[in-house]
């Protein structure tokens, strides 16, 4: 895998416009991904974080190619599209358990170009750098959790070998972002925790909890999951895959594995013998035996 950071300090807006372009930036590299014939499943890994108007871009890419796409996305200063931003803005207000308000649309636009110019020219960018105070804030932020509930998506198939849990364990991260390309990526949904693994003694399942604004029809999104995940074809991702299995094998960032999957399964097996697990061919079967649920989570002291 290919590790680098990307960031930009003080750059001239607010932190919430800070916070949106971070979401757009990474909207428009995956939008790109797609064009290219790719998938968000099968990239890598993609982090962005805001610390006041200070973006910061972690990624870990599997492949060249998608290190140079993320690149030409960080230095393309076009606007960003309204319905890219307005899709934005809804994972910002699930993320935030708030309402966000554009009042005014001519300020965003001008502040995101200033992000972008300021970014795509961050060498020069420096934590000591001075820049203008921002005087017209373009977006309401109201916090309003009660208009937000959490929902657990839940994918399972009933194969509990050694081979299929293997498979799963390595595989499920894949799952996971094919069922919310599926079903969650343009509605007011956003992760509010990682893909958490079980191995059952008959299947194995990952369930990963996201907050949704109530008025997201959830209820029949898991259907629409699992339609997308039973057709989905591996086949024209393989080397994808084969550079997942590699990467388990050699990059560091896999090195724990062997210690989760022995914590979950009780099963010995290194990283070399994880990784042979993943196949197109068994990723297929998974696919074609998952089901996924989607309920509405239970916090502590729930029954």
């Amino acid at each position: 895998m290919i590790h680098k950071l990307y960031s930009a300090y003080n750059l001239p807006a607010d932190h919430d416009v800070c916070h949106l372009f971070e979401h757009l930036v990474i909207r428009r590299f995956l939008r790109a991904a797609e064009k290219s014939g790719n998938e968000r499943a099968f990239i890598g890994e993609l982090h962005g974080t805001t610390s006041e108007s200070s973006v910061f871009f972690d990624i870990a890419f599997f492949t060249r190619e998608s290190i140079t796409l993320f690149e030409k996305v960080i230095a393309d200063v076009k606007p960003f599209d309204l319905s890219m931003i307005n899709e934005s803005v809804a994972h910002i207000e699930a993320e935030m358990k708030a309402s966000v308000v554009i009042w005014d649309k001519a300020e965003l636009y001008k502040q995101l170009a200033r992000c972008q110019k300021a970014f795509a020219g961050r060498r020069s960018t420096r934590p000591d750098k001075i820049t203008e105070p921002v005087k017209s804030p373009p977006l309401e932020i109201d916090y309003q959790p009660d208009n937000f509930i959490d929902i657990t998506l839940t994918i399972e198939v009933p194969d509990a070998s050694e081979q299929a849990t293997a498979a799963f364990f390595c595989m499920y991260p894949i799952l996971l972002d094919l069922a919310r390309n599926a079903c969650l990526d343009r509605a007011p949904v956003y992760p509010s925790s990682h893909g958490e693994f079980t191995a059952y003694h008959d299947g194995n399942s990952v369930s990963q909890t996201y907050t949704v604004k109530k008025s997201f029809d959830w209820q029949n999104a898991g259907k629409t999951a699992q339609n997308y995940l039973r057709a989905f074809d591996p086949t024209p991702h393989v080397d994808h895959l084969n550079n997942l299995a590699k990467a388990f094998k050699t990059d560091p960032f896999y090195n724990p594995a062997p210690i989760y999957f022995y914590q979950k399964t009780a099963t010995p097996l290194t990283k070399h013998e994880l990784a042979k697990a993943v196949t197109a061919a068994n990723l297929q079967t998974i696919l074609r035996a998952i089901t996924v649920t989607i309920s509405a989570a239970k916090h502590l002291g729930e029954s």
